[in-house]
């Protein structure tokens, strides 16, 4: 019953969505123009930090991912940049979301997150995926560092494996949804716009530190 559940809620979402899949959407948005891919690979790690619905989709989640993956992980995004709403014409649910390169990264990379955003006033993280120990380190760090961070509501709960923050080598990821009041203070002035997404806080940094400190302690 609980996979019929998760299947069924999938399925609502992606119905939701202007197109089912990366082919469709490919056919209809200009690569370069629309949207954009960012891949960099980091050999001798086995975490990708990902942002399958980057730059204008849910803004801040490119960075977000980038920052923490640095120099020394795998790093993927894929990036909205047409202008304001239209952007949300781009996303592809978590579970249908089949873009050649980040689906060839995830099937080379033992550990995954998936950075995404949700509409909230508050400041706060959820966490979701089926890589419970990687959670457990990544939410004892972030409260650690003063974040607030509660486990994810079902539609964001990233308990399907067909998600594609699962679909690595170990079959179970994290994800993290971070609200919108939680990746505006990522940025001066908590201005979301493309234009000023170089612009980060302390906090921003210290949100990264708390993510890449989980992991180093996770691999202890």
């Amino acid at each position: 019953m609980k996979t019929a559940l998760l299947n069924e809620a999938s399925l609502a979402r992606a119905r939701r969505d202007t197109y089912y899949n990366f082919a469709e959407l490919a056919a209809h948005e200009a690569d370069g123009l629309d949207w954009t891919r960012e891949l960099r690979r980091a050999p001798d790690s086995d975490l990708a930090h990902i942002a399958i619905h980057g730059g204008g989709i849910e803004a801040g989640t490119t960075e977000a991912a980038d920052a923490a993956a640095g120099d020394s992980h795998n790093y993927y995004s894929f990036s909205g940049k047409k202008k304001a709403s239209s952007n949300r014409d781009l996303h592809i649910t978590s579970s249908r979301f089949d873009e050649p390169r980040c689906v060839v990264l995830q099937r080379n990379v033992v550990r995954t997150v998936s950075w995404h955003g949700f509409h909230g006033t508050d400041k706060v993280t959820e966490i979701g995926g089926l890589d419970q120990d990687f959670k457990q380190w990544v939410k004892r760090s972030l409260l650690h560092a003063g974040f607030s961070v509660i486990d994810a509501a079902f539609e964001r709960s990233g308990s399907n494996p067909q998600n594609i923050c699962n679909q690595n080598l170990s079959g179970r990821g994290v994800q993290l949804e971070l609200s919108t009041a939680q990746r505006a203070a990522f940025f001066r002035n908590g201005d979301l716009s493309a234009i000023n997404r170089s612009n980060t806080t302390a906090e921003f940094s210290d949100y990264i530190e708390a993510i890449q400190l989980a992991y180093r302690r996770l691999r202890a």
